[in-house]
């Protein structure tokens, strides 16, 4: 009995201790759970509704148009049609699985087998090569969440992607996932995707296409095929070869899709070279309408041809000749008789430097005389009187010409043919400088300085206004007022604004414009603006150079068209002093006016490289400080 009583002891406290033990475990458990609770709860409560994925803010998107419809930029967001995958060829999701997520249809929303392959190859490499995010991850944080890396982002990817996988099925998160992944160059979609790089739709992609668009998503910069197409192509082709490692193309397949590589869709978009323009006309889109609210289509008045045509003679001309003459930048500007703008290219490369300088308040030199006889003739003169072109001082200011040498008294023809200084200045002094700013102003030069230095270029205007005045002359009085908007609607293709232009106002007589138009033509057949004249074209232009040859400018015009060149540098500096209007300007006007009239095609594109302009521009500054020595030394020995 005794030993019974013992071993009953030794049970019951057996069990005893066990109970305990379990209640521990149990009471550990539940104590573990309700933390859990809190920490999910803690994680979960600021999570996005999953009920309204549509929901999500983005800036409204404006796509801008050349006047024959094709795509020259677009700004904001663009998103397009909501495509579901049964539409879409089966290689474009394909694609995107196969580099992206190949376990895709195998795991959870969470990959951890992915996870540990990541780990062990980055652990391999001692860096990170290789990451273990899901589809369903990536679209959780691309569209619900922060970009930040922190603990608490990352766990409530993890929860989201987990929530996403129960909610939809896996077609359903693979076409969320493509109609709101983001592409690059504004385009969220793979349908804007499609309309943004190719201008088609999404179901008209070709095997190779889709290639490339799944490419970018990695890196939607380095794998532009806007800016970078080489790294583009090698991306495509590591994409096909993981479809024929996963089964969803052949071989021949994908030999097929490379052989499509030369047959790509033209990109509907020009790099940069439409961006000075439409970054000026968005400014009056958003002057017209909210451009806060929905997408908008904006059809401006930019011929793209010429546009593209204006880019390469800017480019052309700077690397021939601007940039060893120290001449780092260009602009060039053309409108039409309506005064709409065929043409603005504000500088050489859009992507080095986004500054408009064709906007810019530049000296136009002796651009600015075609005012001062507009108003001697508006006042009586005739192109035939005659006017002293010898030297003059005035409160001693004193004139000078460049390379003319006094002979007495020469007409006004002559005079404006030859760009004599002392005779523009007898012109403006003999009519008043008050009618010489009235008739400035009335063609739209604001801010001119009522002073007789003004005839010479001194007082600033922009090459945009310049422009518009001399196609004043081109209109036979009519002031022309430049525009670049045609019309603007809603992508439903609702009208909100469309360009409605009456008569031009008469500000200038046409007697007026037929003498000036005889001595602009007489300048371009003989004078300094020869270099411009273009065979069997009727041309009227005049040439401009401000001191030290800081800005050379030539404007003019061959019916329907006006355009202004401008040539100078940015900080202002001097060019070389063989720089004037009639040399890089006139060049550049006469290649691009023959490029409108079909007399020149334009030749393969030029690119100029961001340290190009900078390395030259360097050199001549050392060269003409060497020069600036040497004259001071010579001076000392004098």
């Amino acid at each position: 009995m005794t030993r019974r009583r013992k071993f009953s002891r030794k049970r019951n406290a057996a069990l005893s201790r066990g109970n305990k033990f379990s209640a521990k475990i149990i009471s550990m458990i539940i104590f573990g759970a309700v933390c859990c609770f809190f920490v999910v709860l803690f994680f979960i409560h600021n999570m996005p509704d999953l009920d309204h994925l549509e929901s999500k803010g983005r800036r409204a998107s404006i796509v801008f148009e050349s006047y024959d419809g094709k795509t020259i930029a677009t700004y904001g967001d663009l998103f397009r049609n909501v495509v579901s995958i049964n539409s879409l060829p089966k290689y474009i999701p394909n694609a995107v699985v196969a580099i992206e997520d190949r376990r895709f249809y195998k795991h959870c929303g969470v990959d951890f087998i992915g996870i540990l392959r990541a780990a062990y190859t980055n652990l391999v490499h001692k860096r990170i090569v290789q990451g273990g995010s899901t589809l369903t991850q990536q679209l959780a944080k691309n569209l619900f969440l922060s970009q930040d890396r922190s603990l608490k982002r990352k766990i409530q990817e993890f929860i989201l992607a987990l929530w996403l996988e129960k909610k939809f099925t896996k077609k359903q998160i693979l076409s969320i996932y493509l109609n709101r992944v983001y592409f690059g160059s504004c385009a969220y979609g793979i349908d804007a995707a499609a309309f943004r790089f190719y201008g088609k739709k999404a179901k008209q992609l070709t095997l190779y296409e889709a290639a490339k668009l799944a490419g970018t998503l990695k890196a939607p910069s380095l794998y532009s095929p806007f800016y970078n197409p080489a790294k583009s192509d090698q991306r495509a082709e590591t994409i096909l070869a993981c479809m024929v490692d996963e089964g969803y193309i052949t071989k021949s397949e994908m030999k097929d899709a490379l052989q499509q590589k030369d047959k790509l869709s033209k990109l509907s978009v020009p790099m940069d070279e439409n961006r000075y323009f439409t970054d000026w006309a968005l400014e009056q889109v958003q002057e017209i309408v909210s451009t806060d609210e929905e997408d908008l289509i904006v059809r401006t008045t930019l011929d793209s041809k010429l546009q593209q045509n204006a880019t390469y003679v800017i480019r052309n001309v700077l690397v021939e000749q601007g940039f060893k003459n120290g001449a780092g930048q260009m602009a060039l500007l053309a409108l039409d008789k309506t005064g709409a703008v065929r043409a603005m290219v504000g500088g050489h490369t859009y992507g080095t430097s986004q500054f408009n300088r064709v906007l810019a308040v530049r000296s136009f030199g002796s651009a600015f005389k075609y005012f001062v006889y507009l108003a001697a003739f508006e006042n009586g003169t005739d192109i035939y009187d005659m006017v002293s072109d010898m030297p003059l001082s005035i409160n001693g200011w004193s004139p000078k010409n460049y390379k003319y040498k006094s002979v007495g008294n020469i007409s006004v023809l002559e005079a404006f043919v030859k760009s004599v200084n002392t005779c523009a200045v007898r012109v403006a002094r003999k009519i008043g400088m008050d009618k010489v700013v009235e008739v400035a102003e009335s063609l739209g030069i604001t801010d001119v300085n009522n002073n007789l230095a003004t005839v010479l270029g001194t007082s600033g205007t922009t090459l945009l206004d310049i422009t518009a005045a001399y196609g004043t002359t081109m209109n036979n009085g009519q002031k022309m007022t430049p525009f670049g908007i045609i019309s603007i609607k809603t992508a439903k293709g609702k009208v909100l604004y469309r360009a409605y232009h009456s008569s031009n106002k008469q500000v200038i007589s046409q007697e007026s414009c037929e003498k000036m138009k005889i001595m602009m033509k007489e300048l371009m057949v003989r004078g300094t603006g020869k270099r411009a004249k273009i065979p069997n074209i009727d041309c009227y232009g005049k040439t401009g150079t401000s001191n030290d040859s800081r800005d050379a400018s030539f404007i003019g015009f061959a019916y329907p068209l006006v355009a202004g060149v401008w040539v100078g540098n940015d900080d202002n500096t001097p060019m070389h002093q063989n720089i004037t209007g009639g040399t890089l300007p006139a060049q550049a006007w006469k290649e691009f006016m023959m490029t409108a009239f079909g007399l020149q095609k334009k030749v393969d594109e030029i690119e100029i490289k961001p340290n190009d302009a900078n390395n030259i521009k360097n050199k001549n500054a050392a060269m003409l400080q060497k020069k600036r020595k040497h004259k001071k030394i010579s001076d000392m020995l004098k």
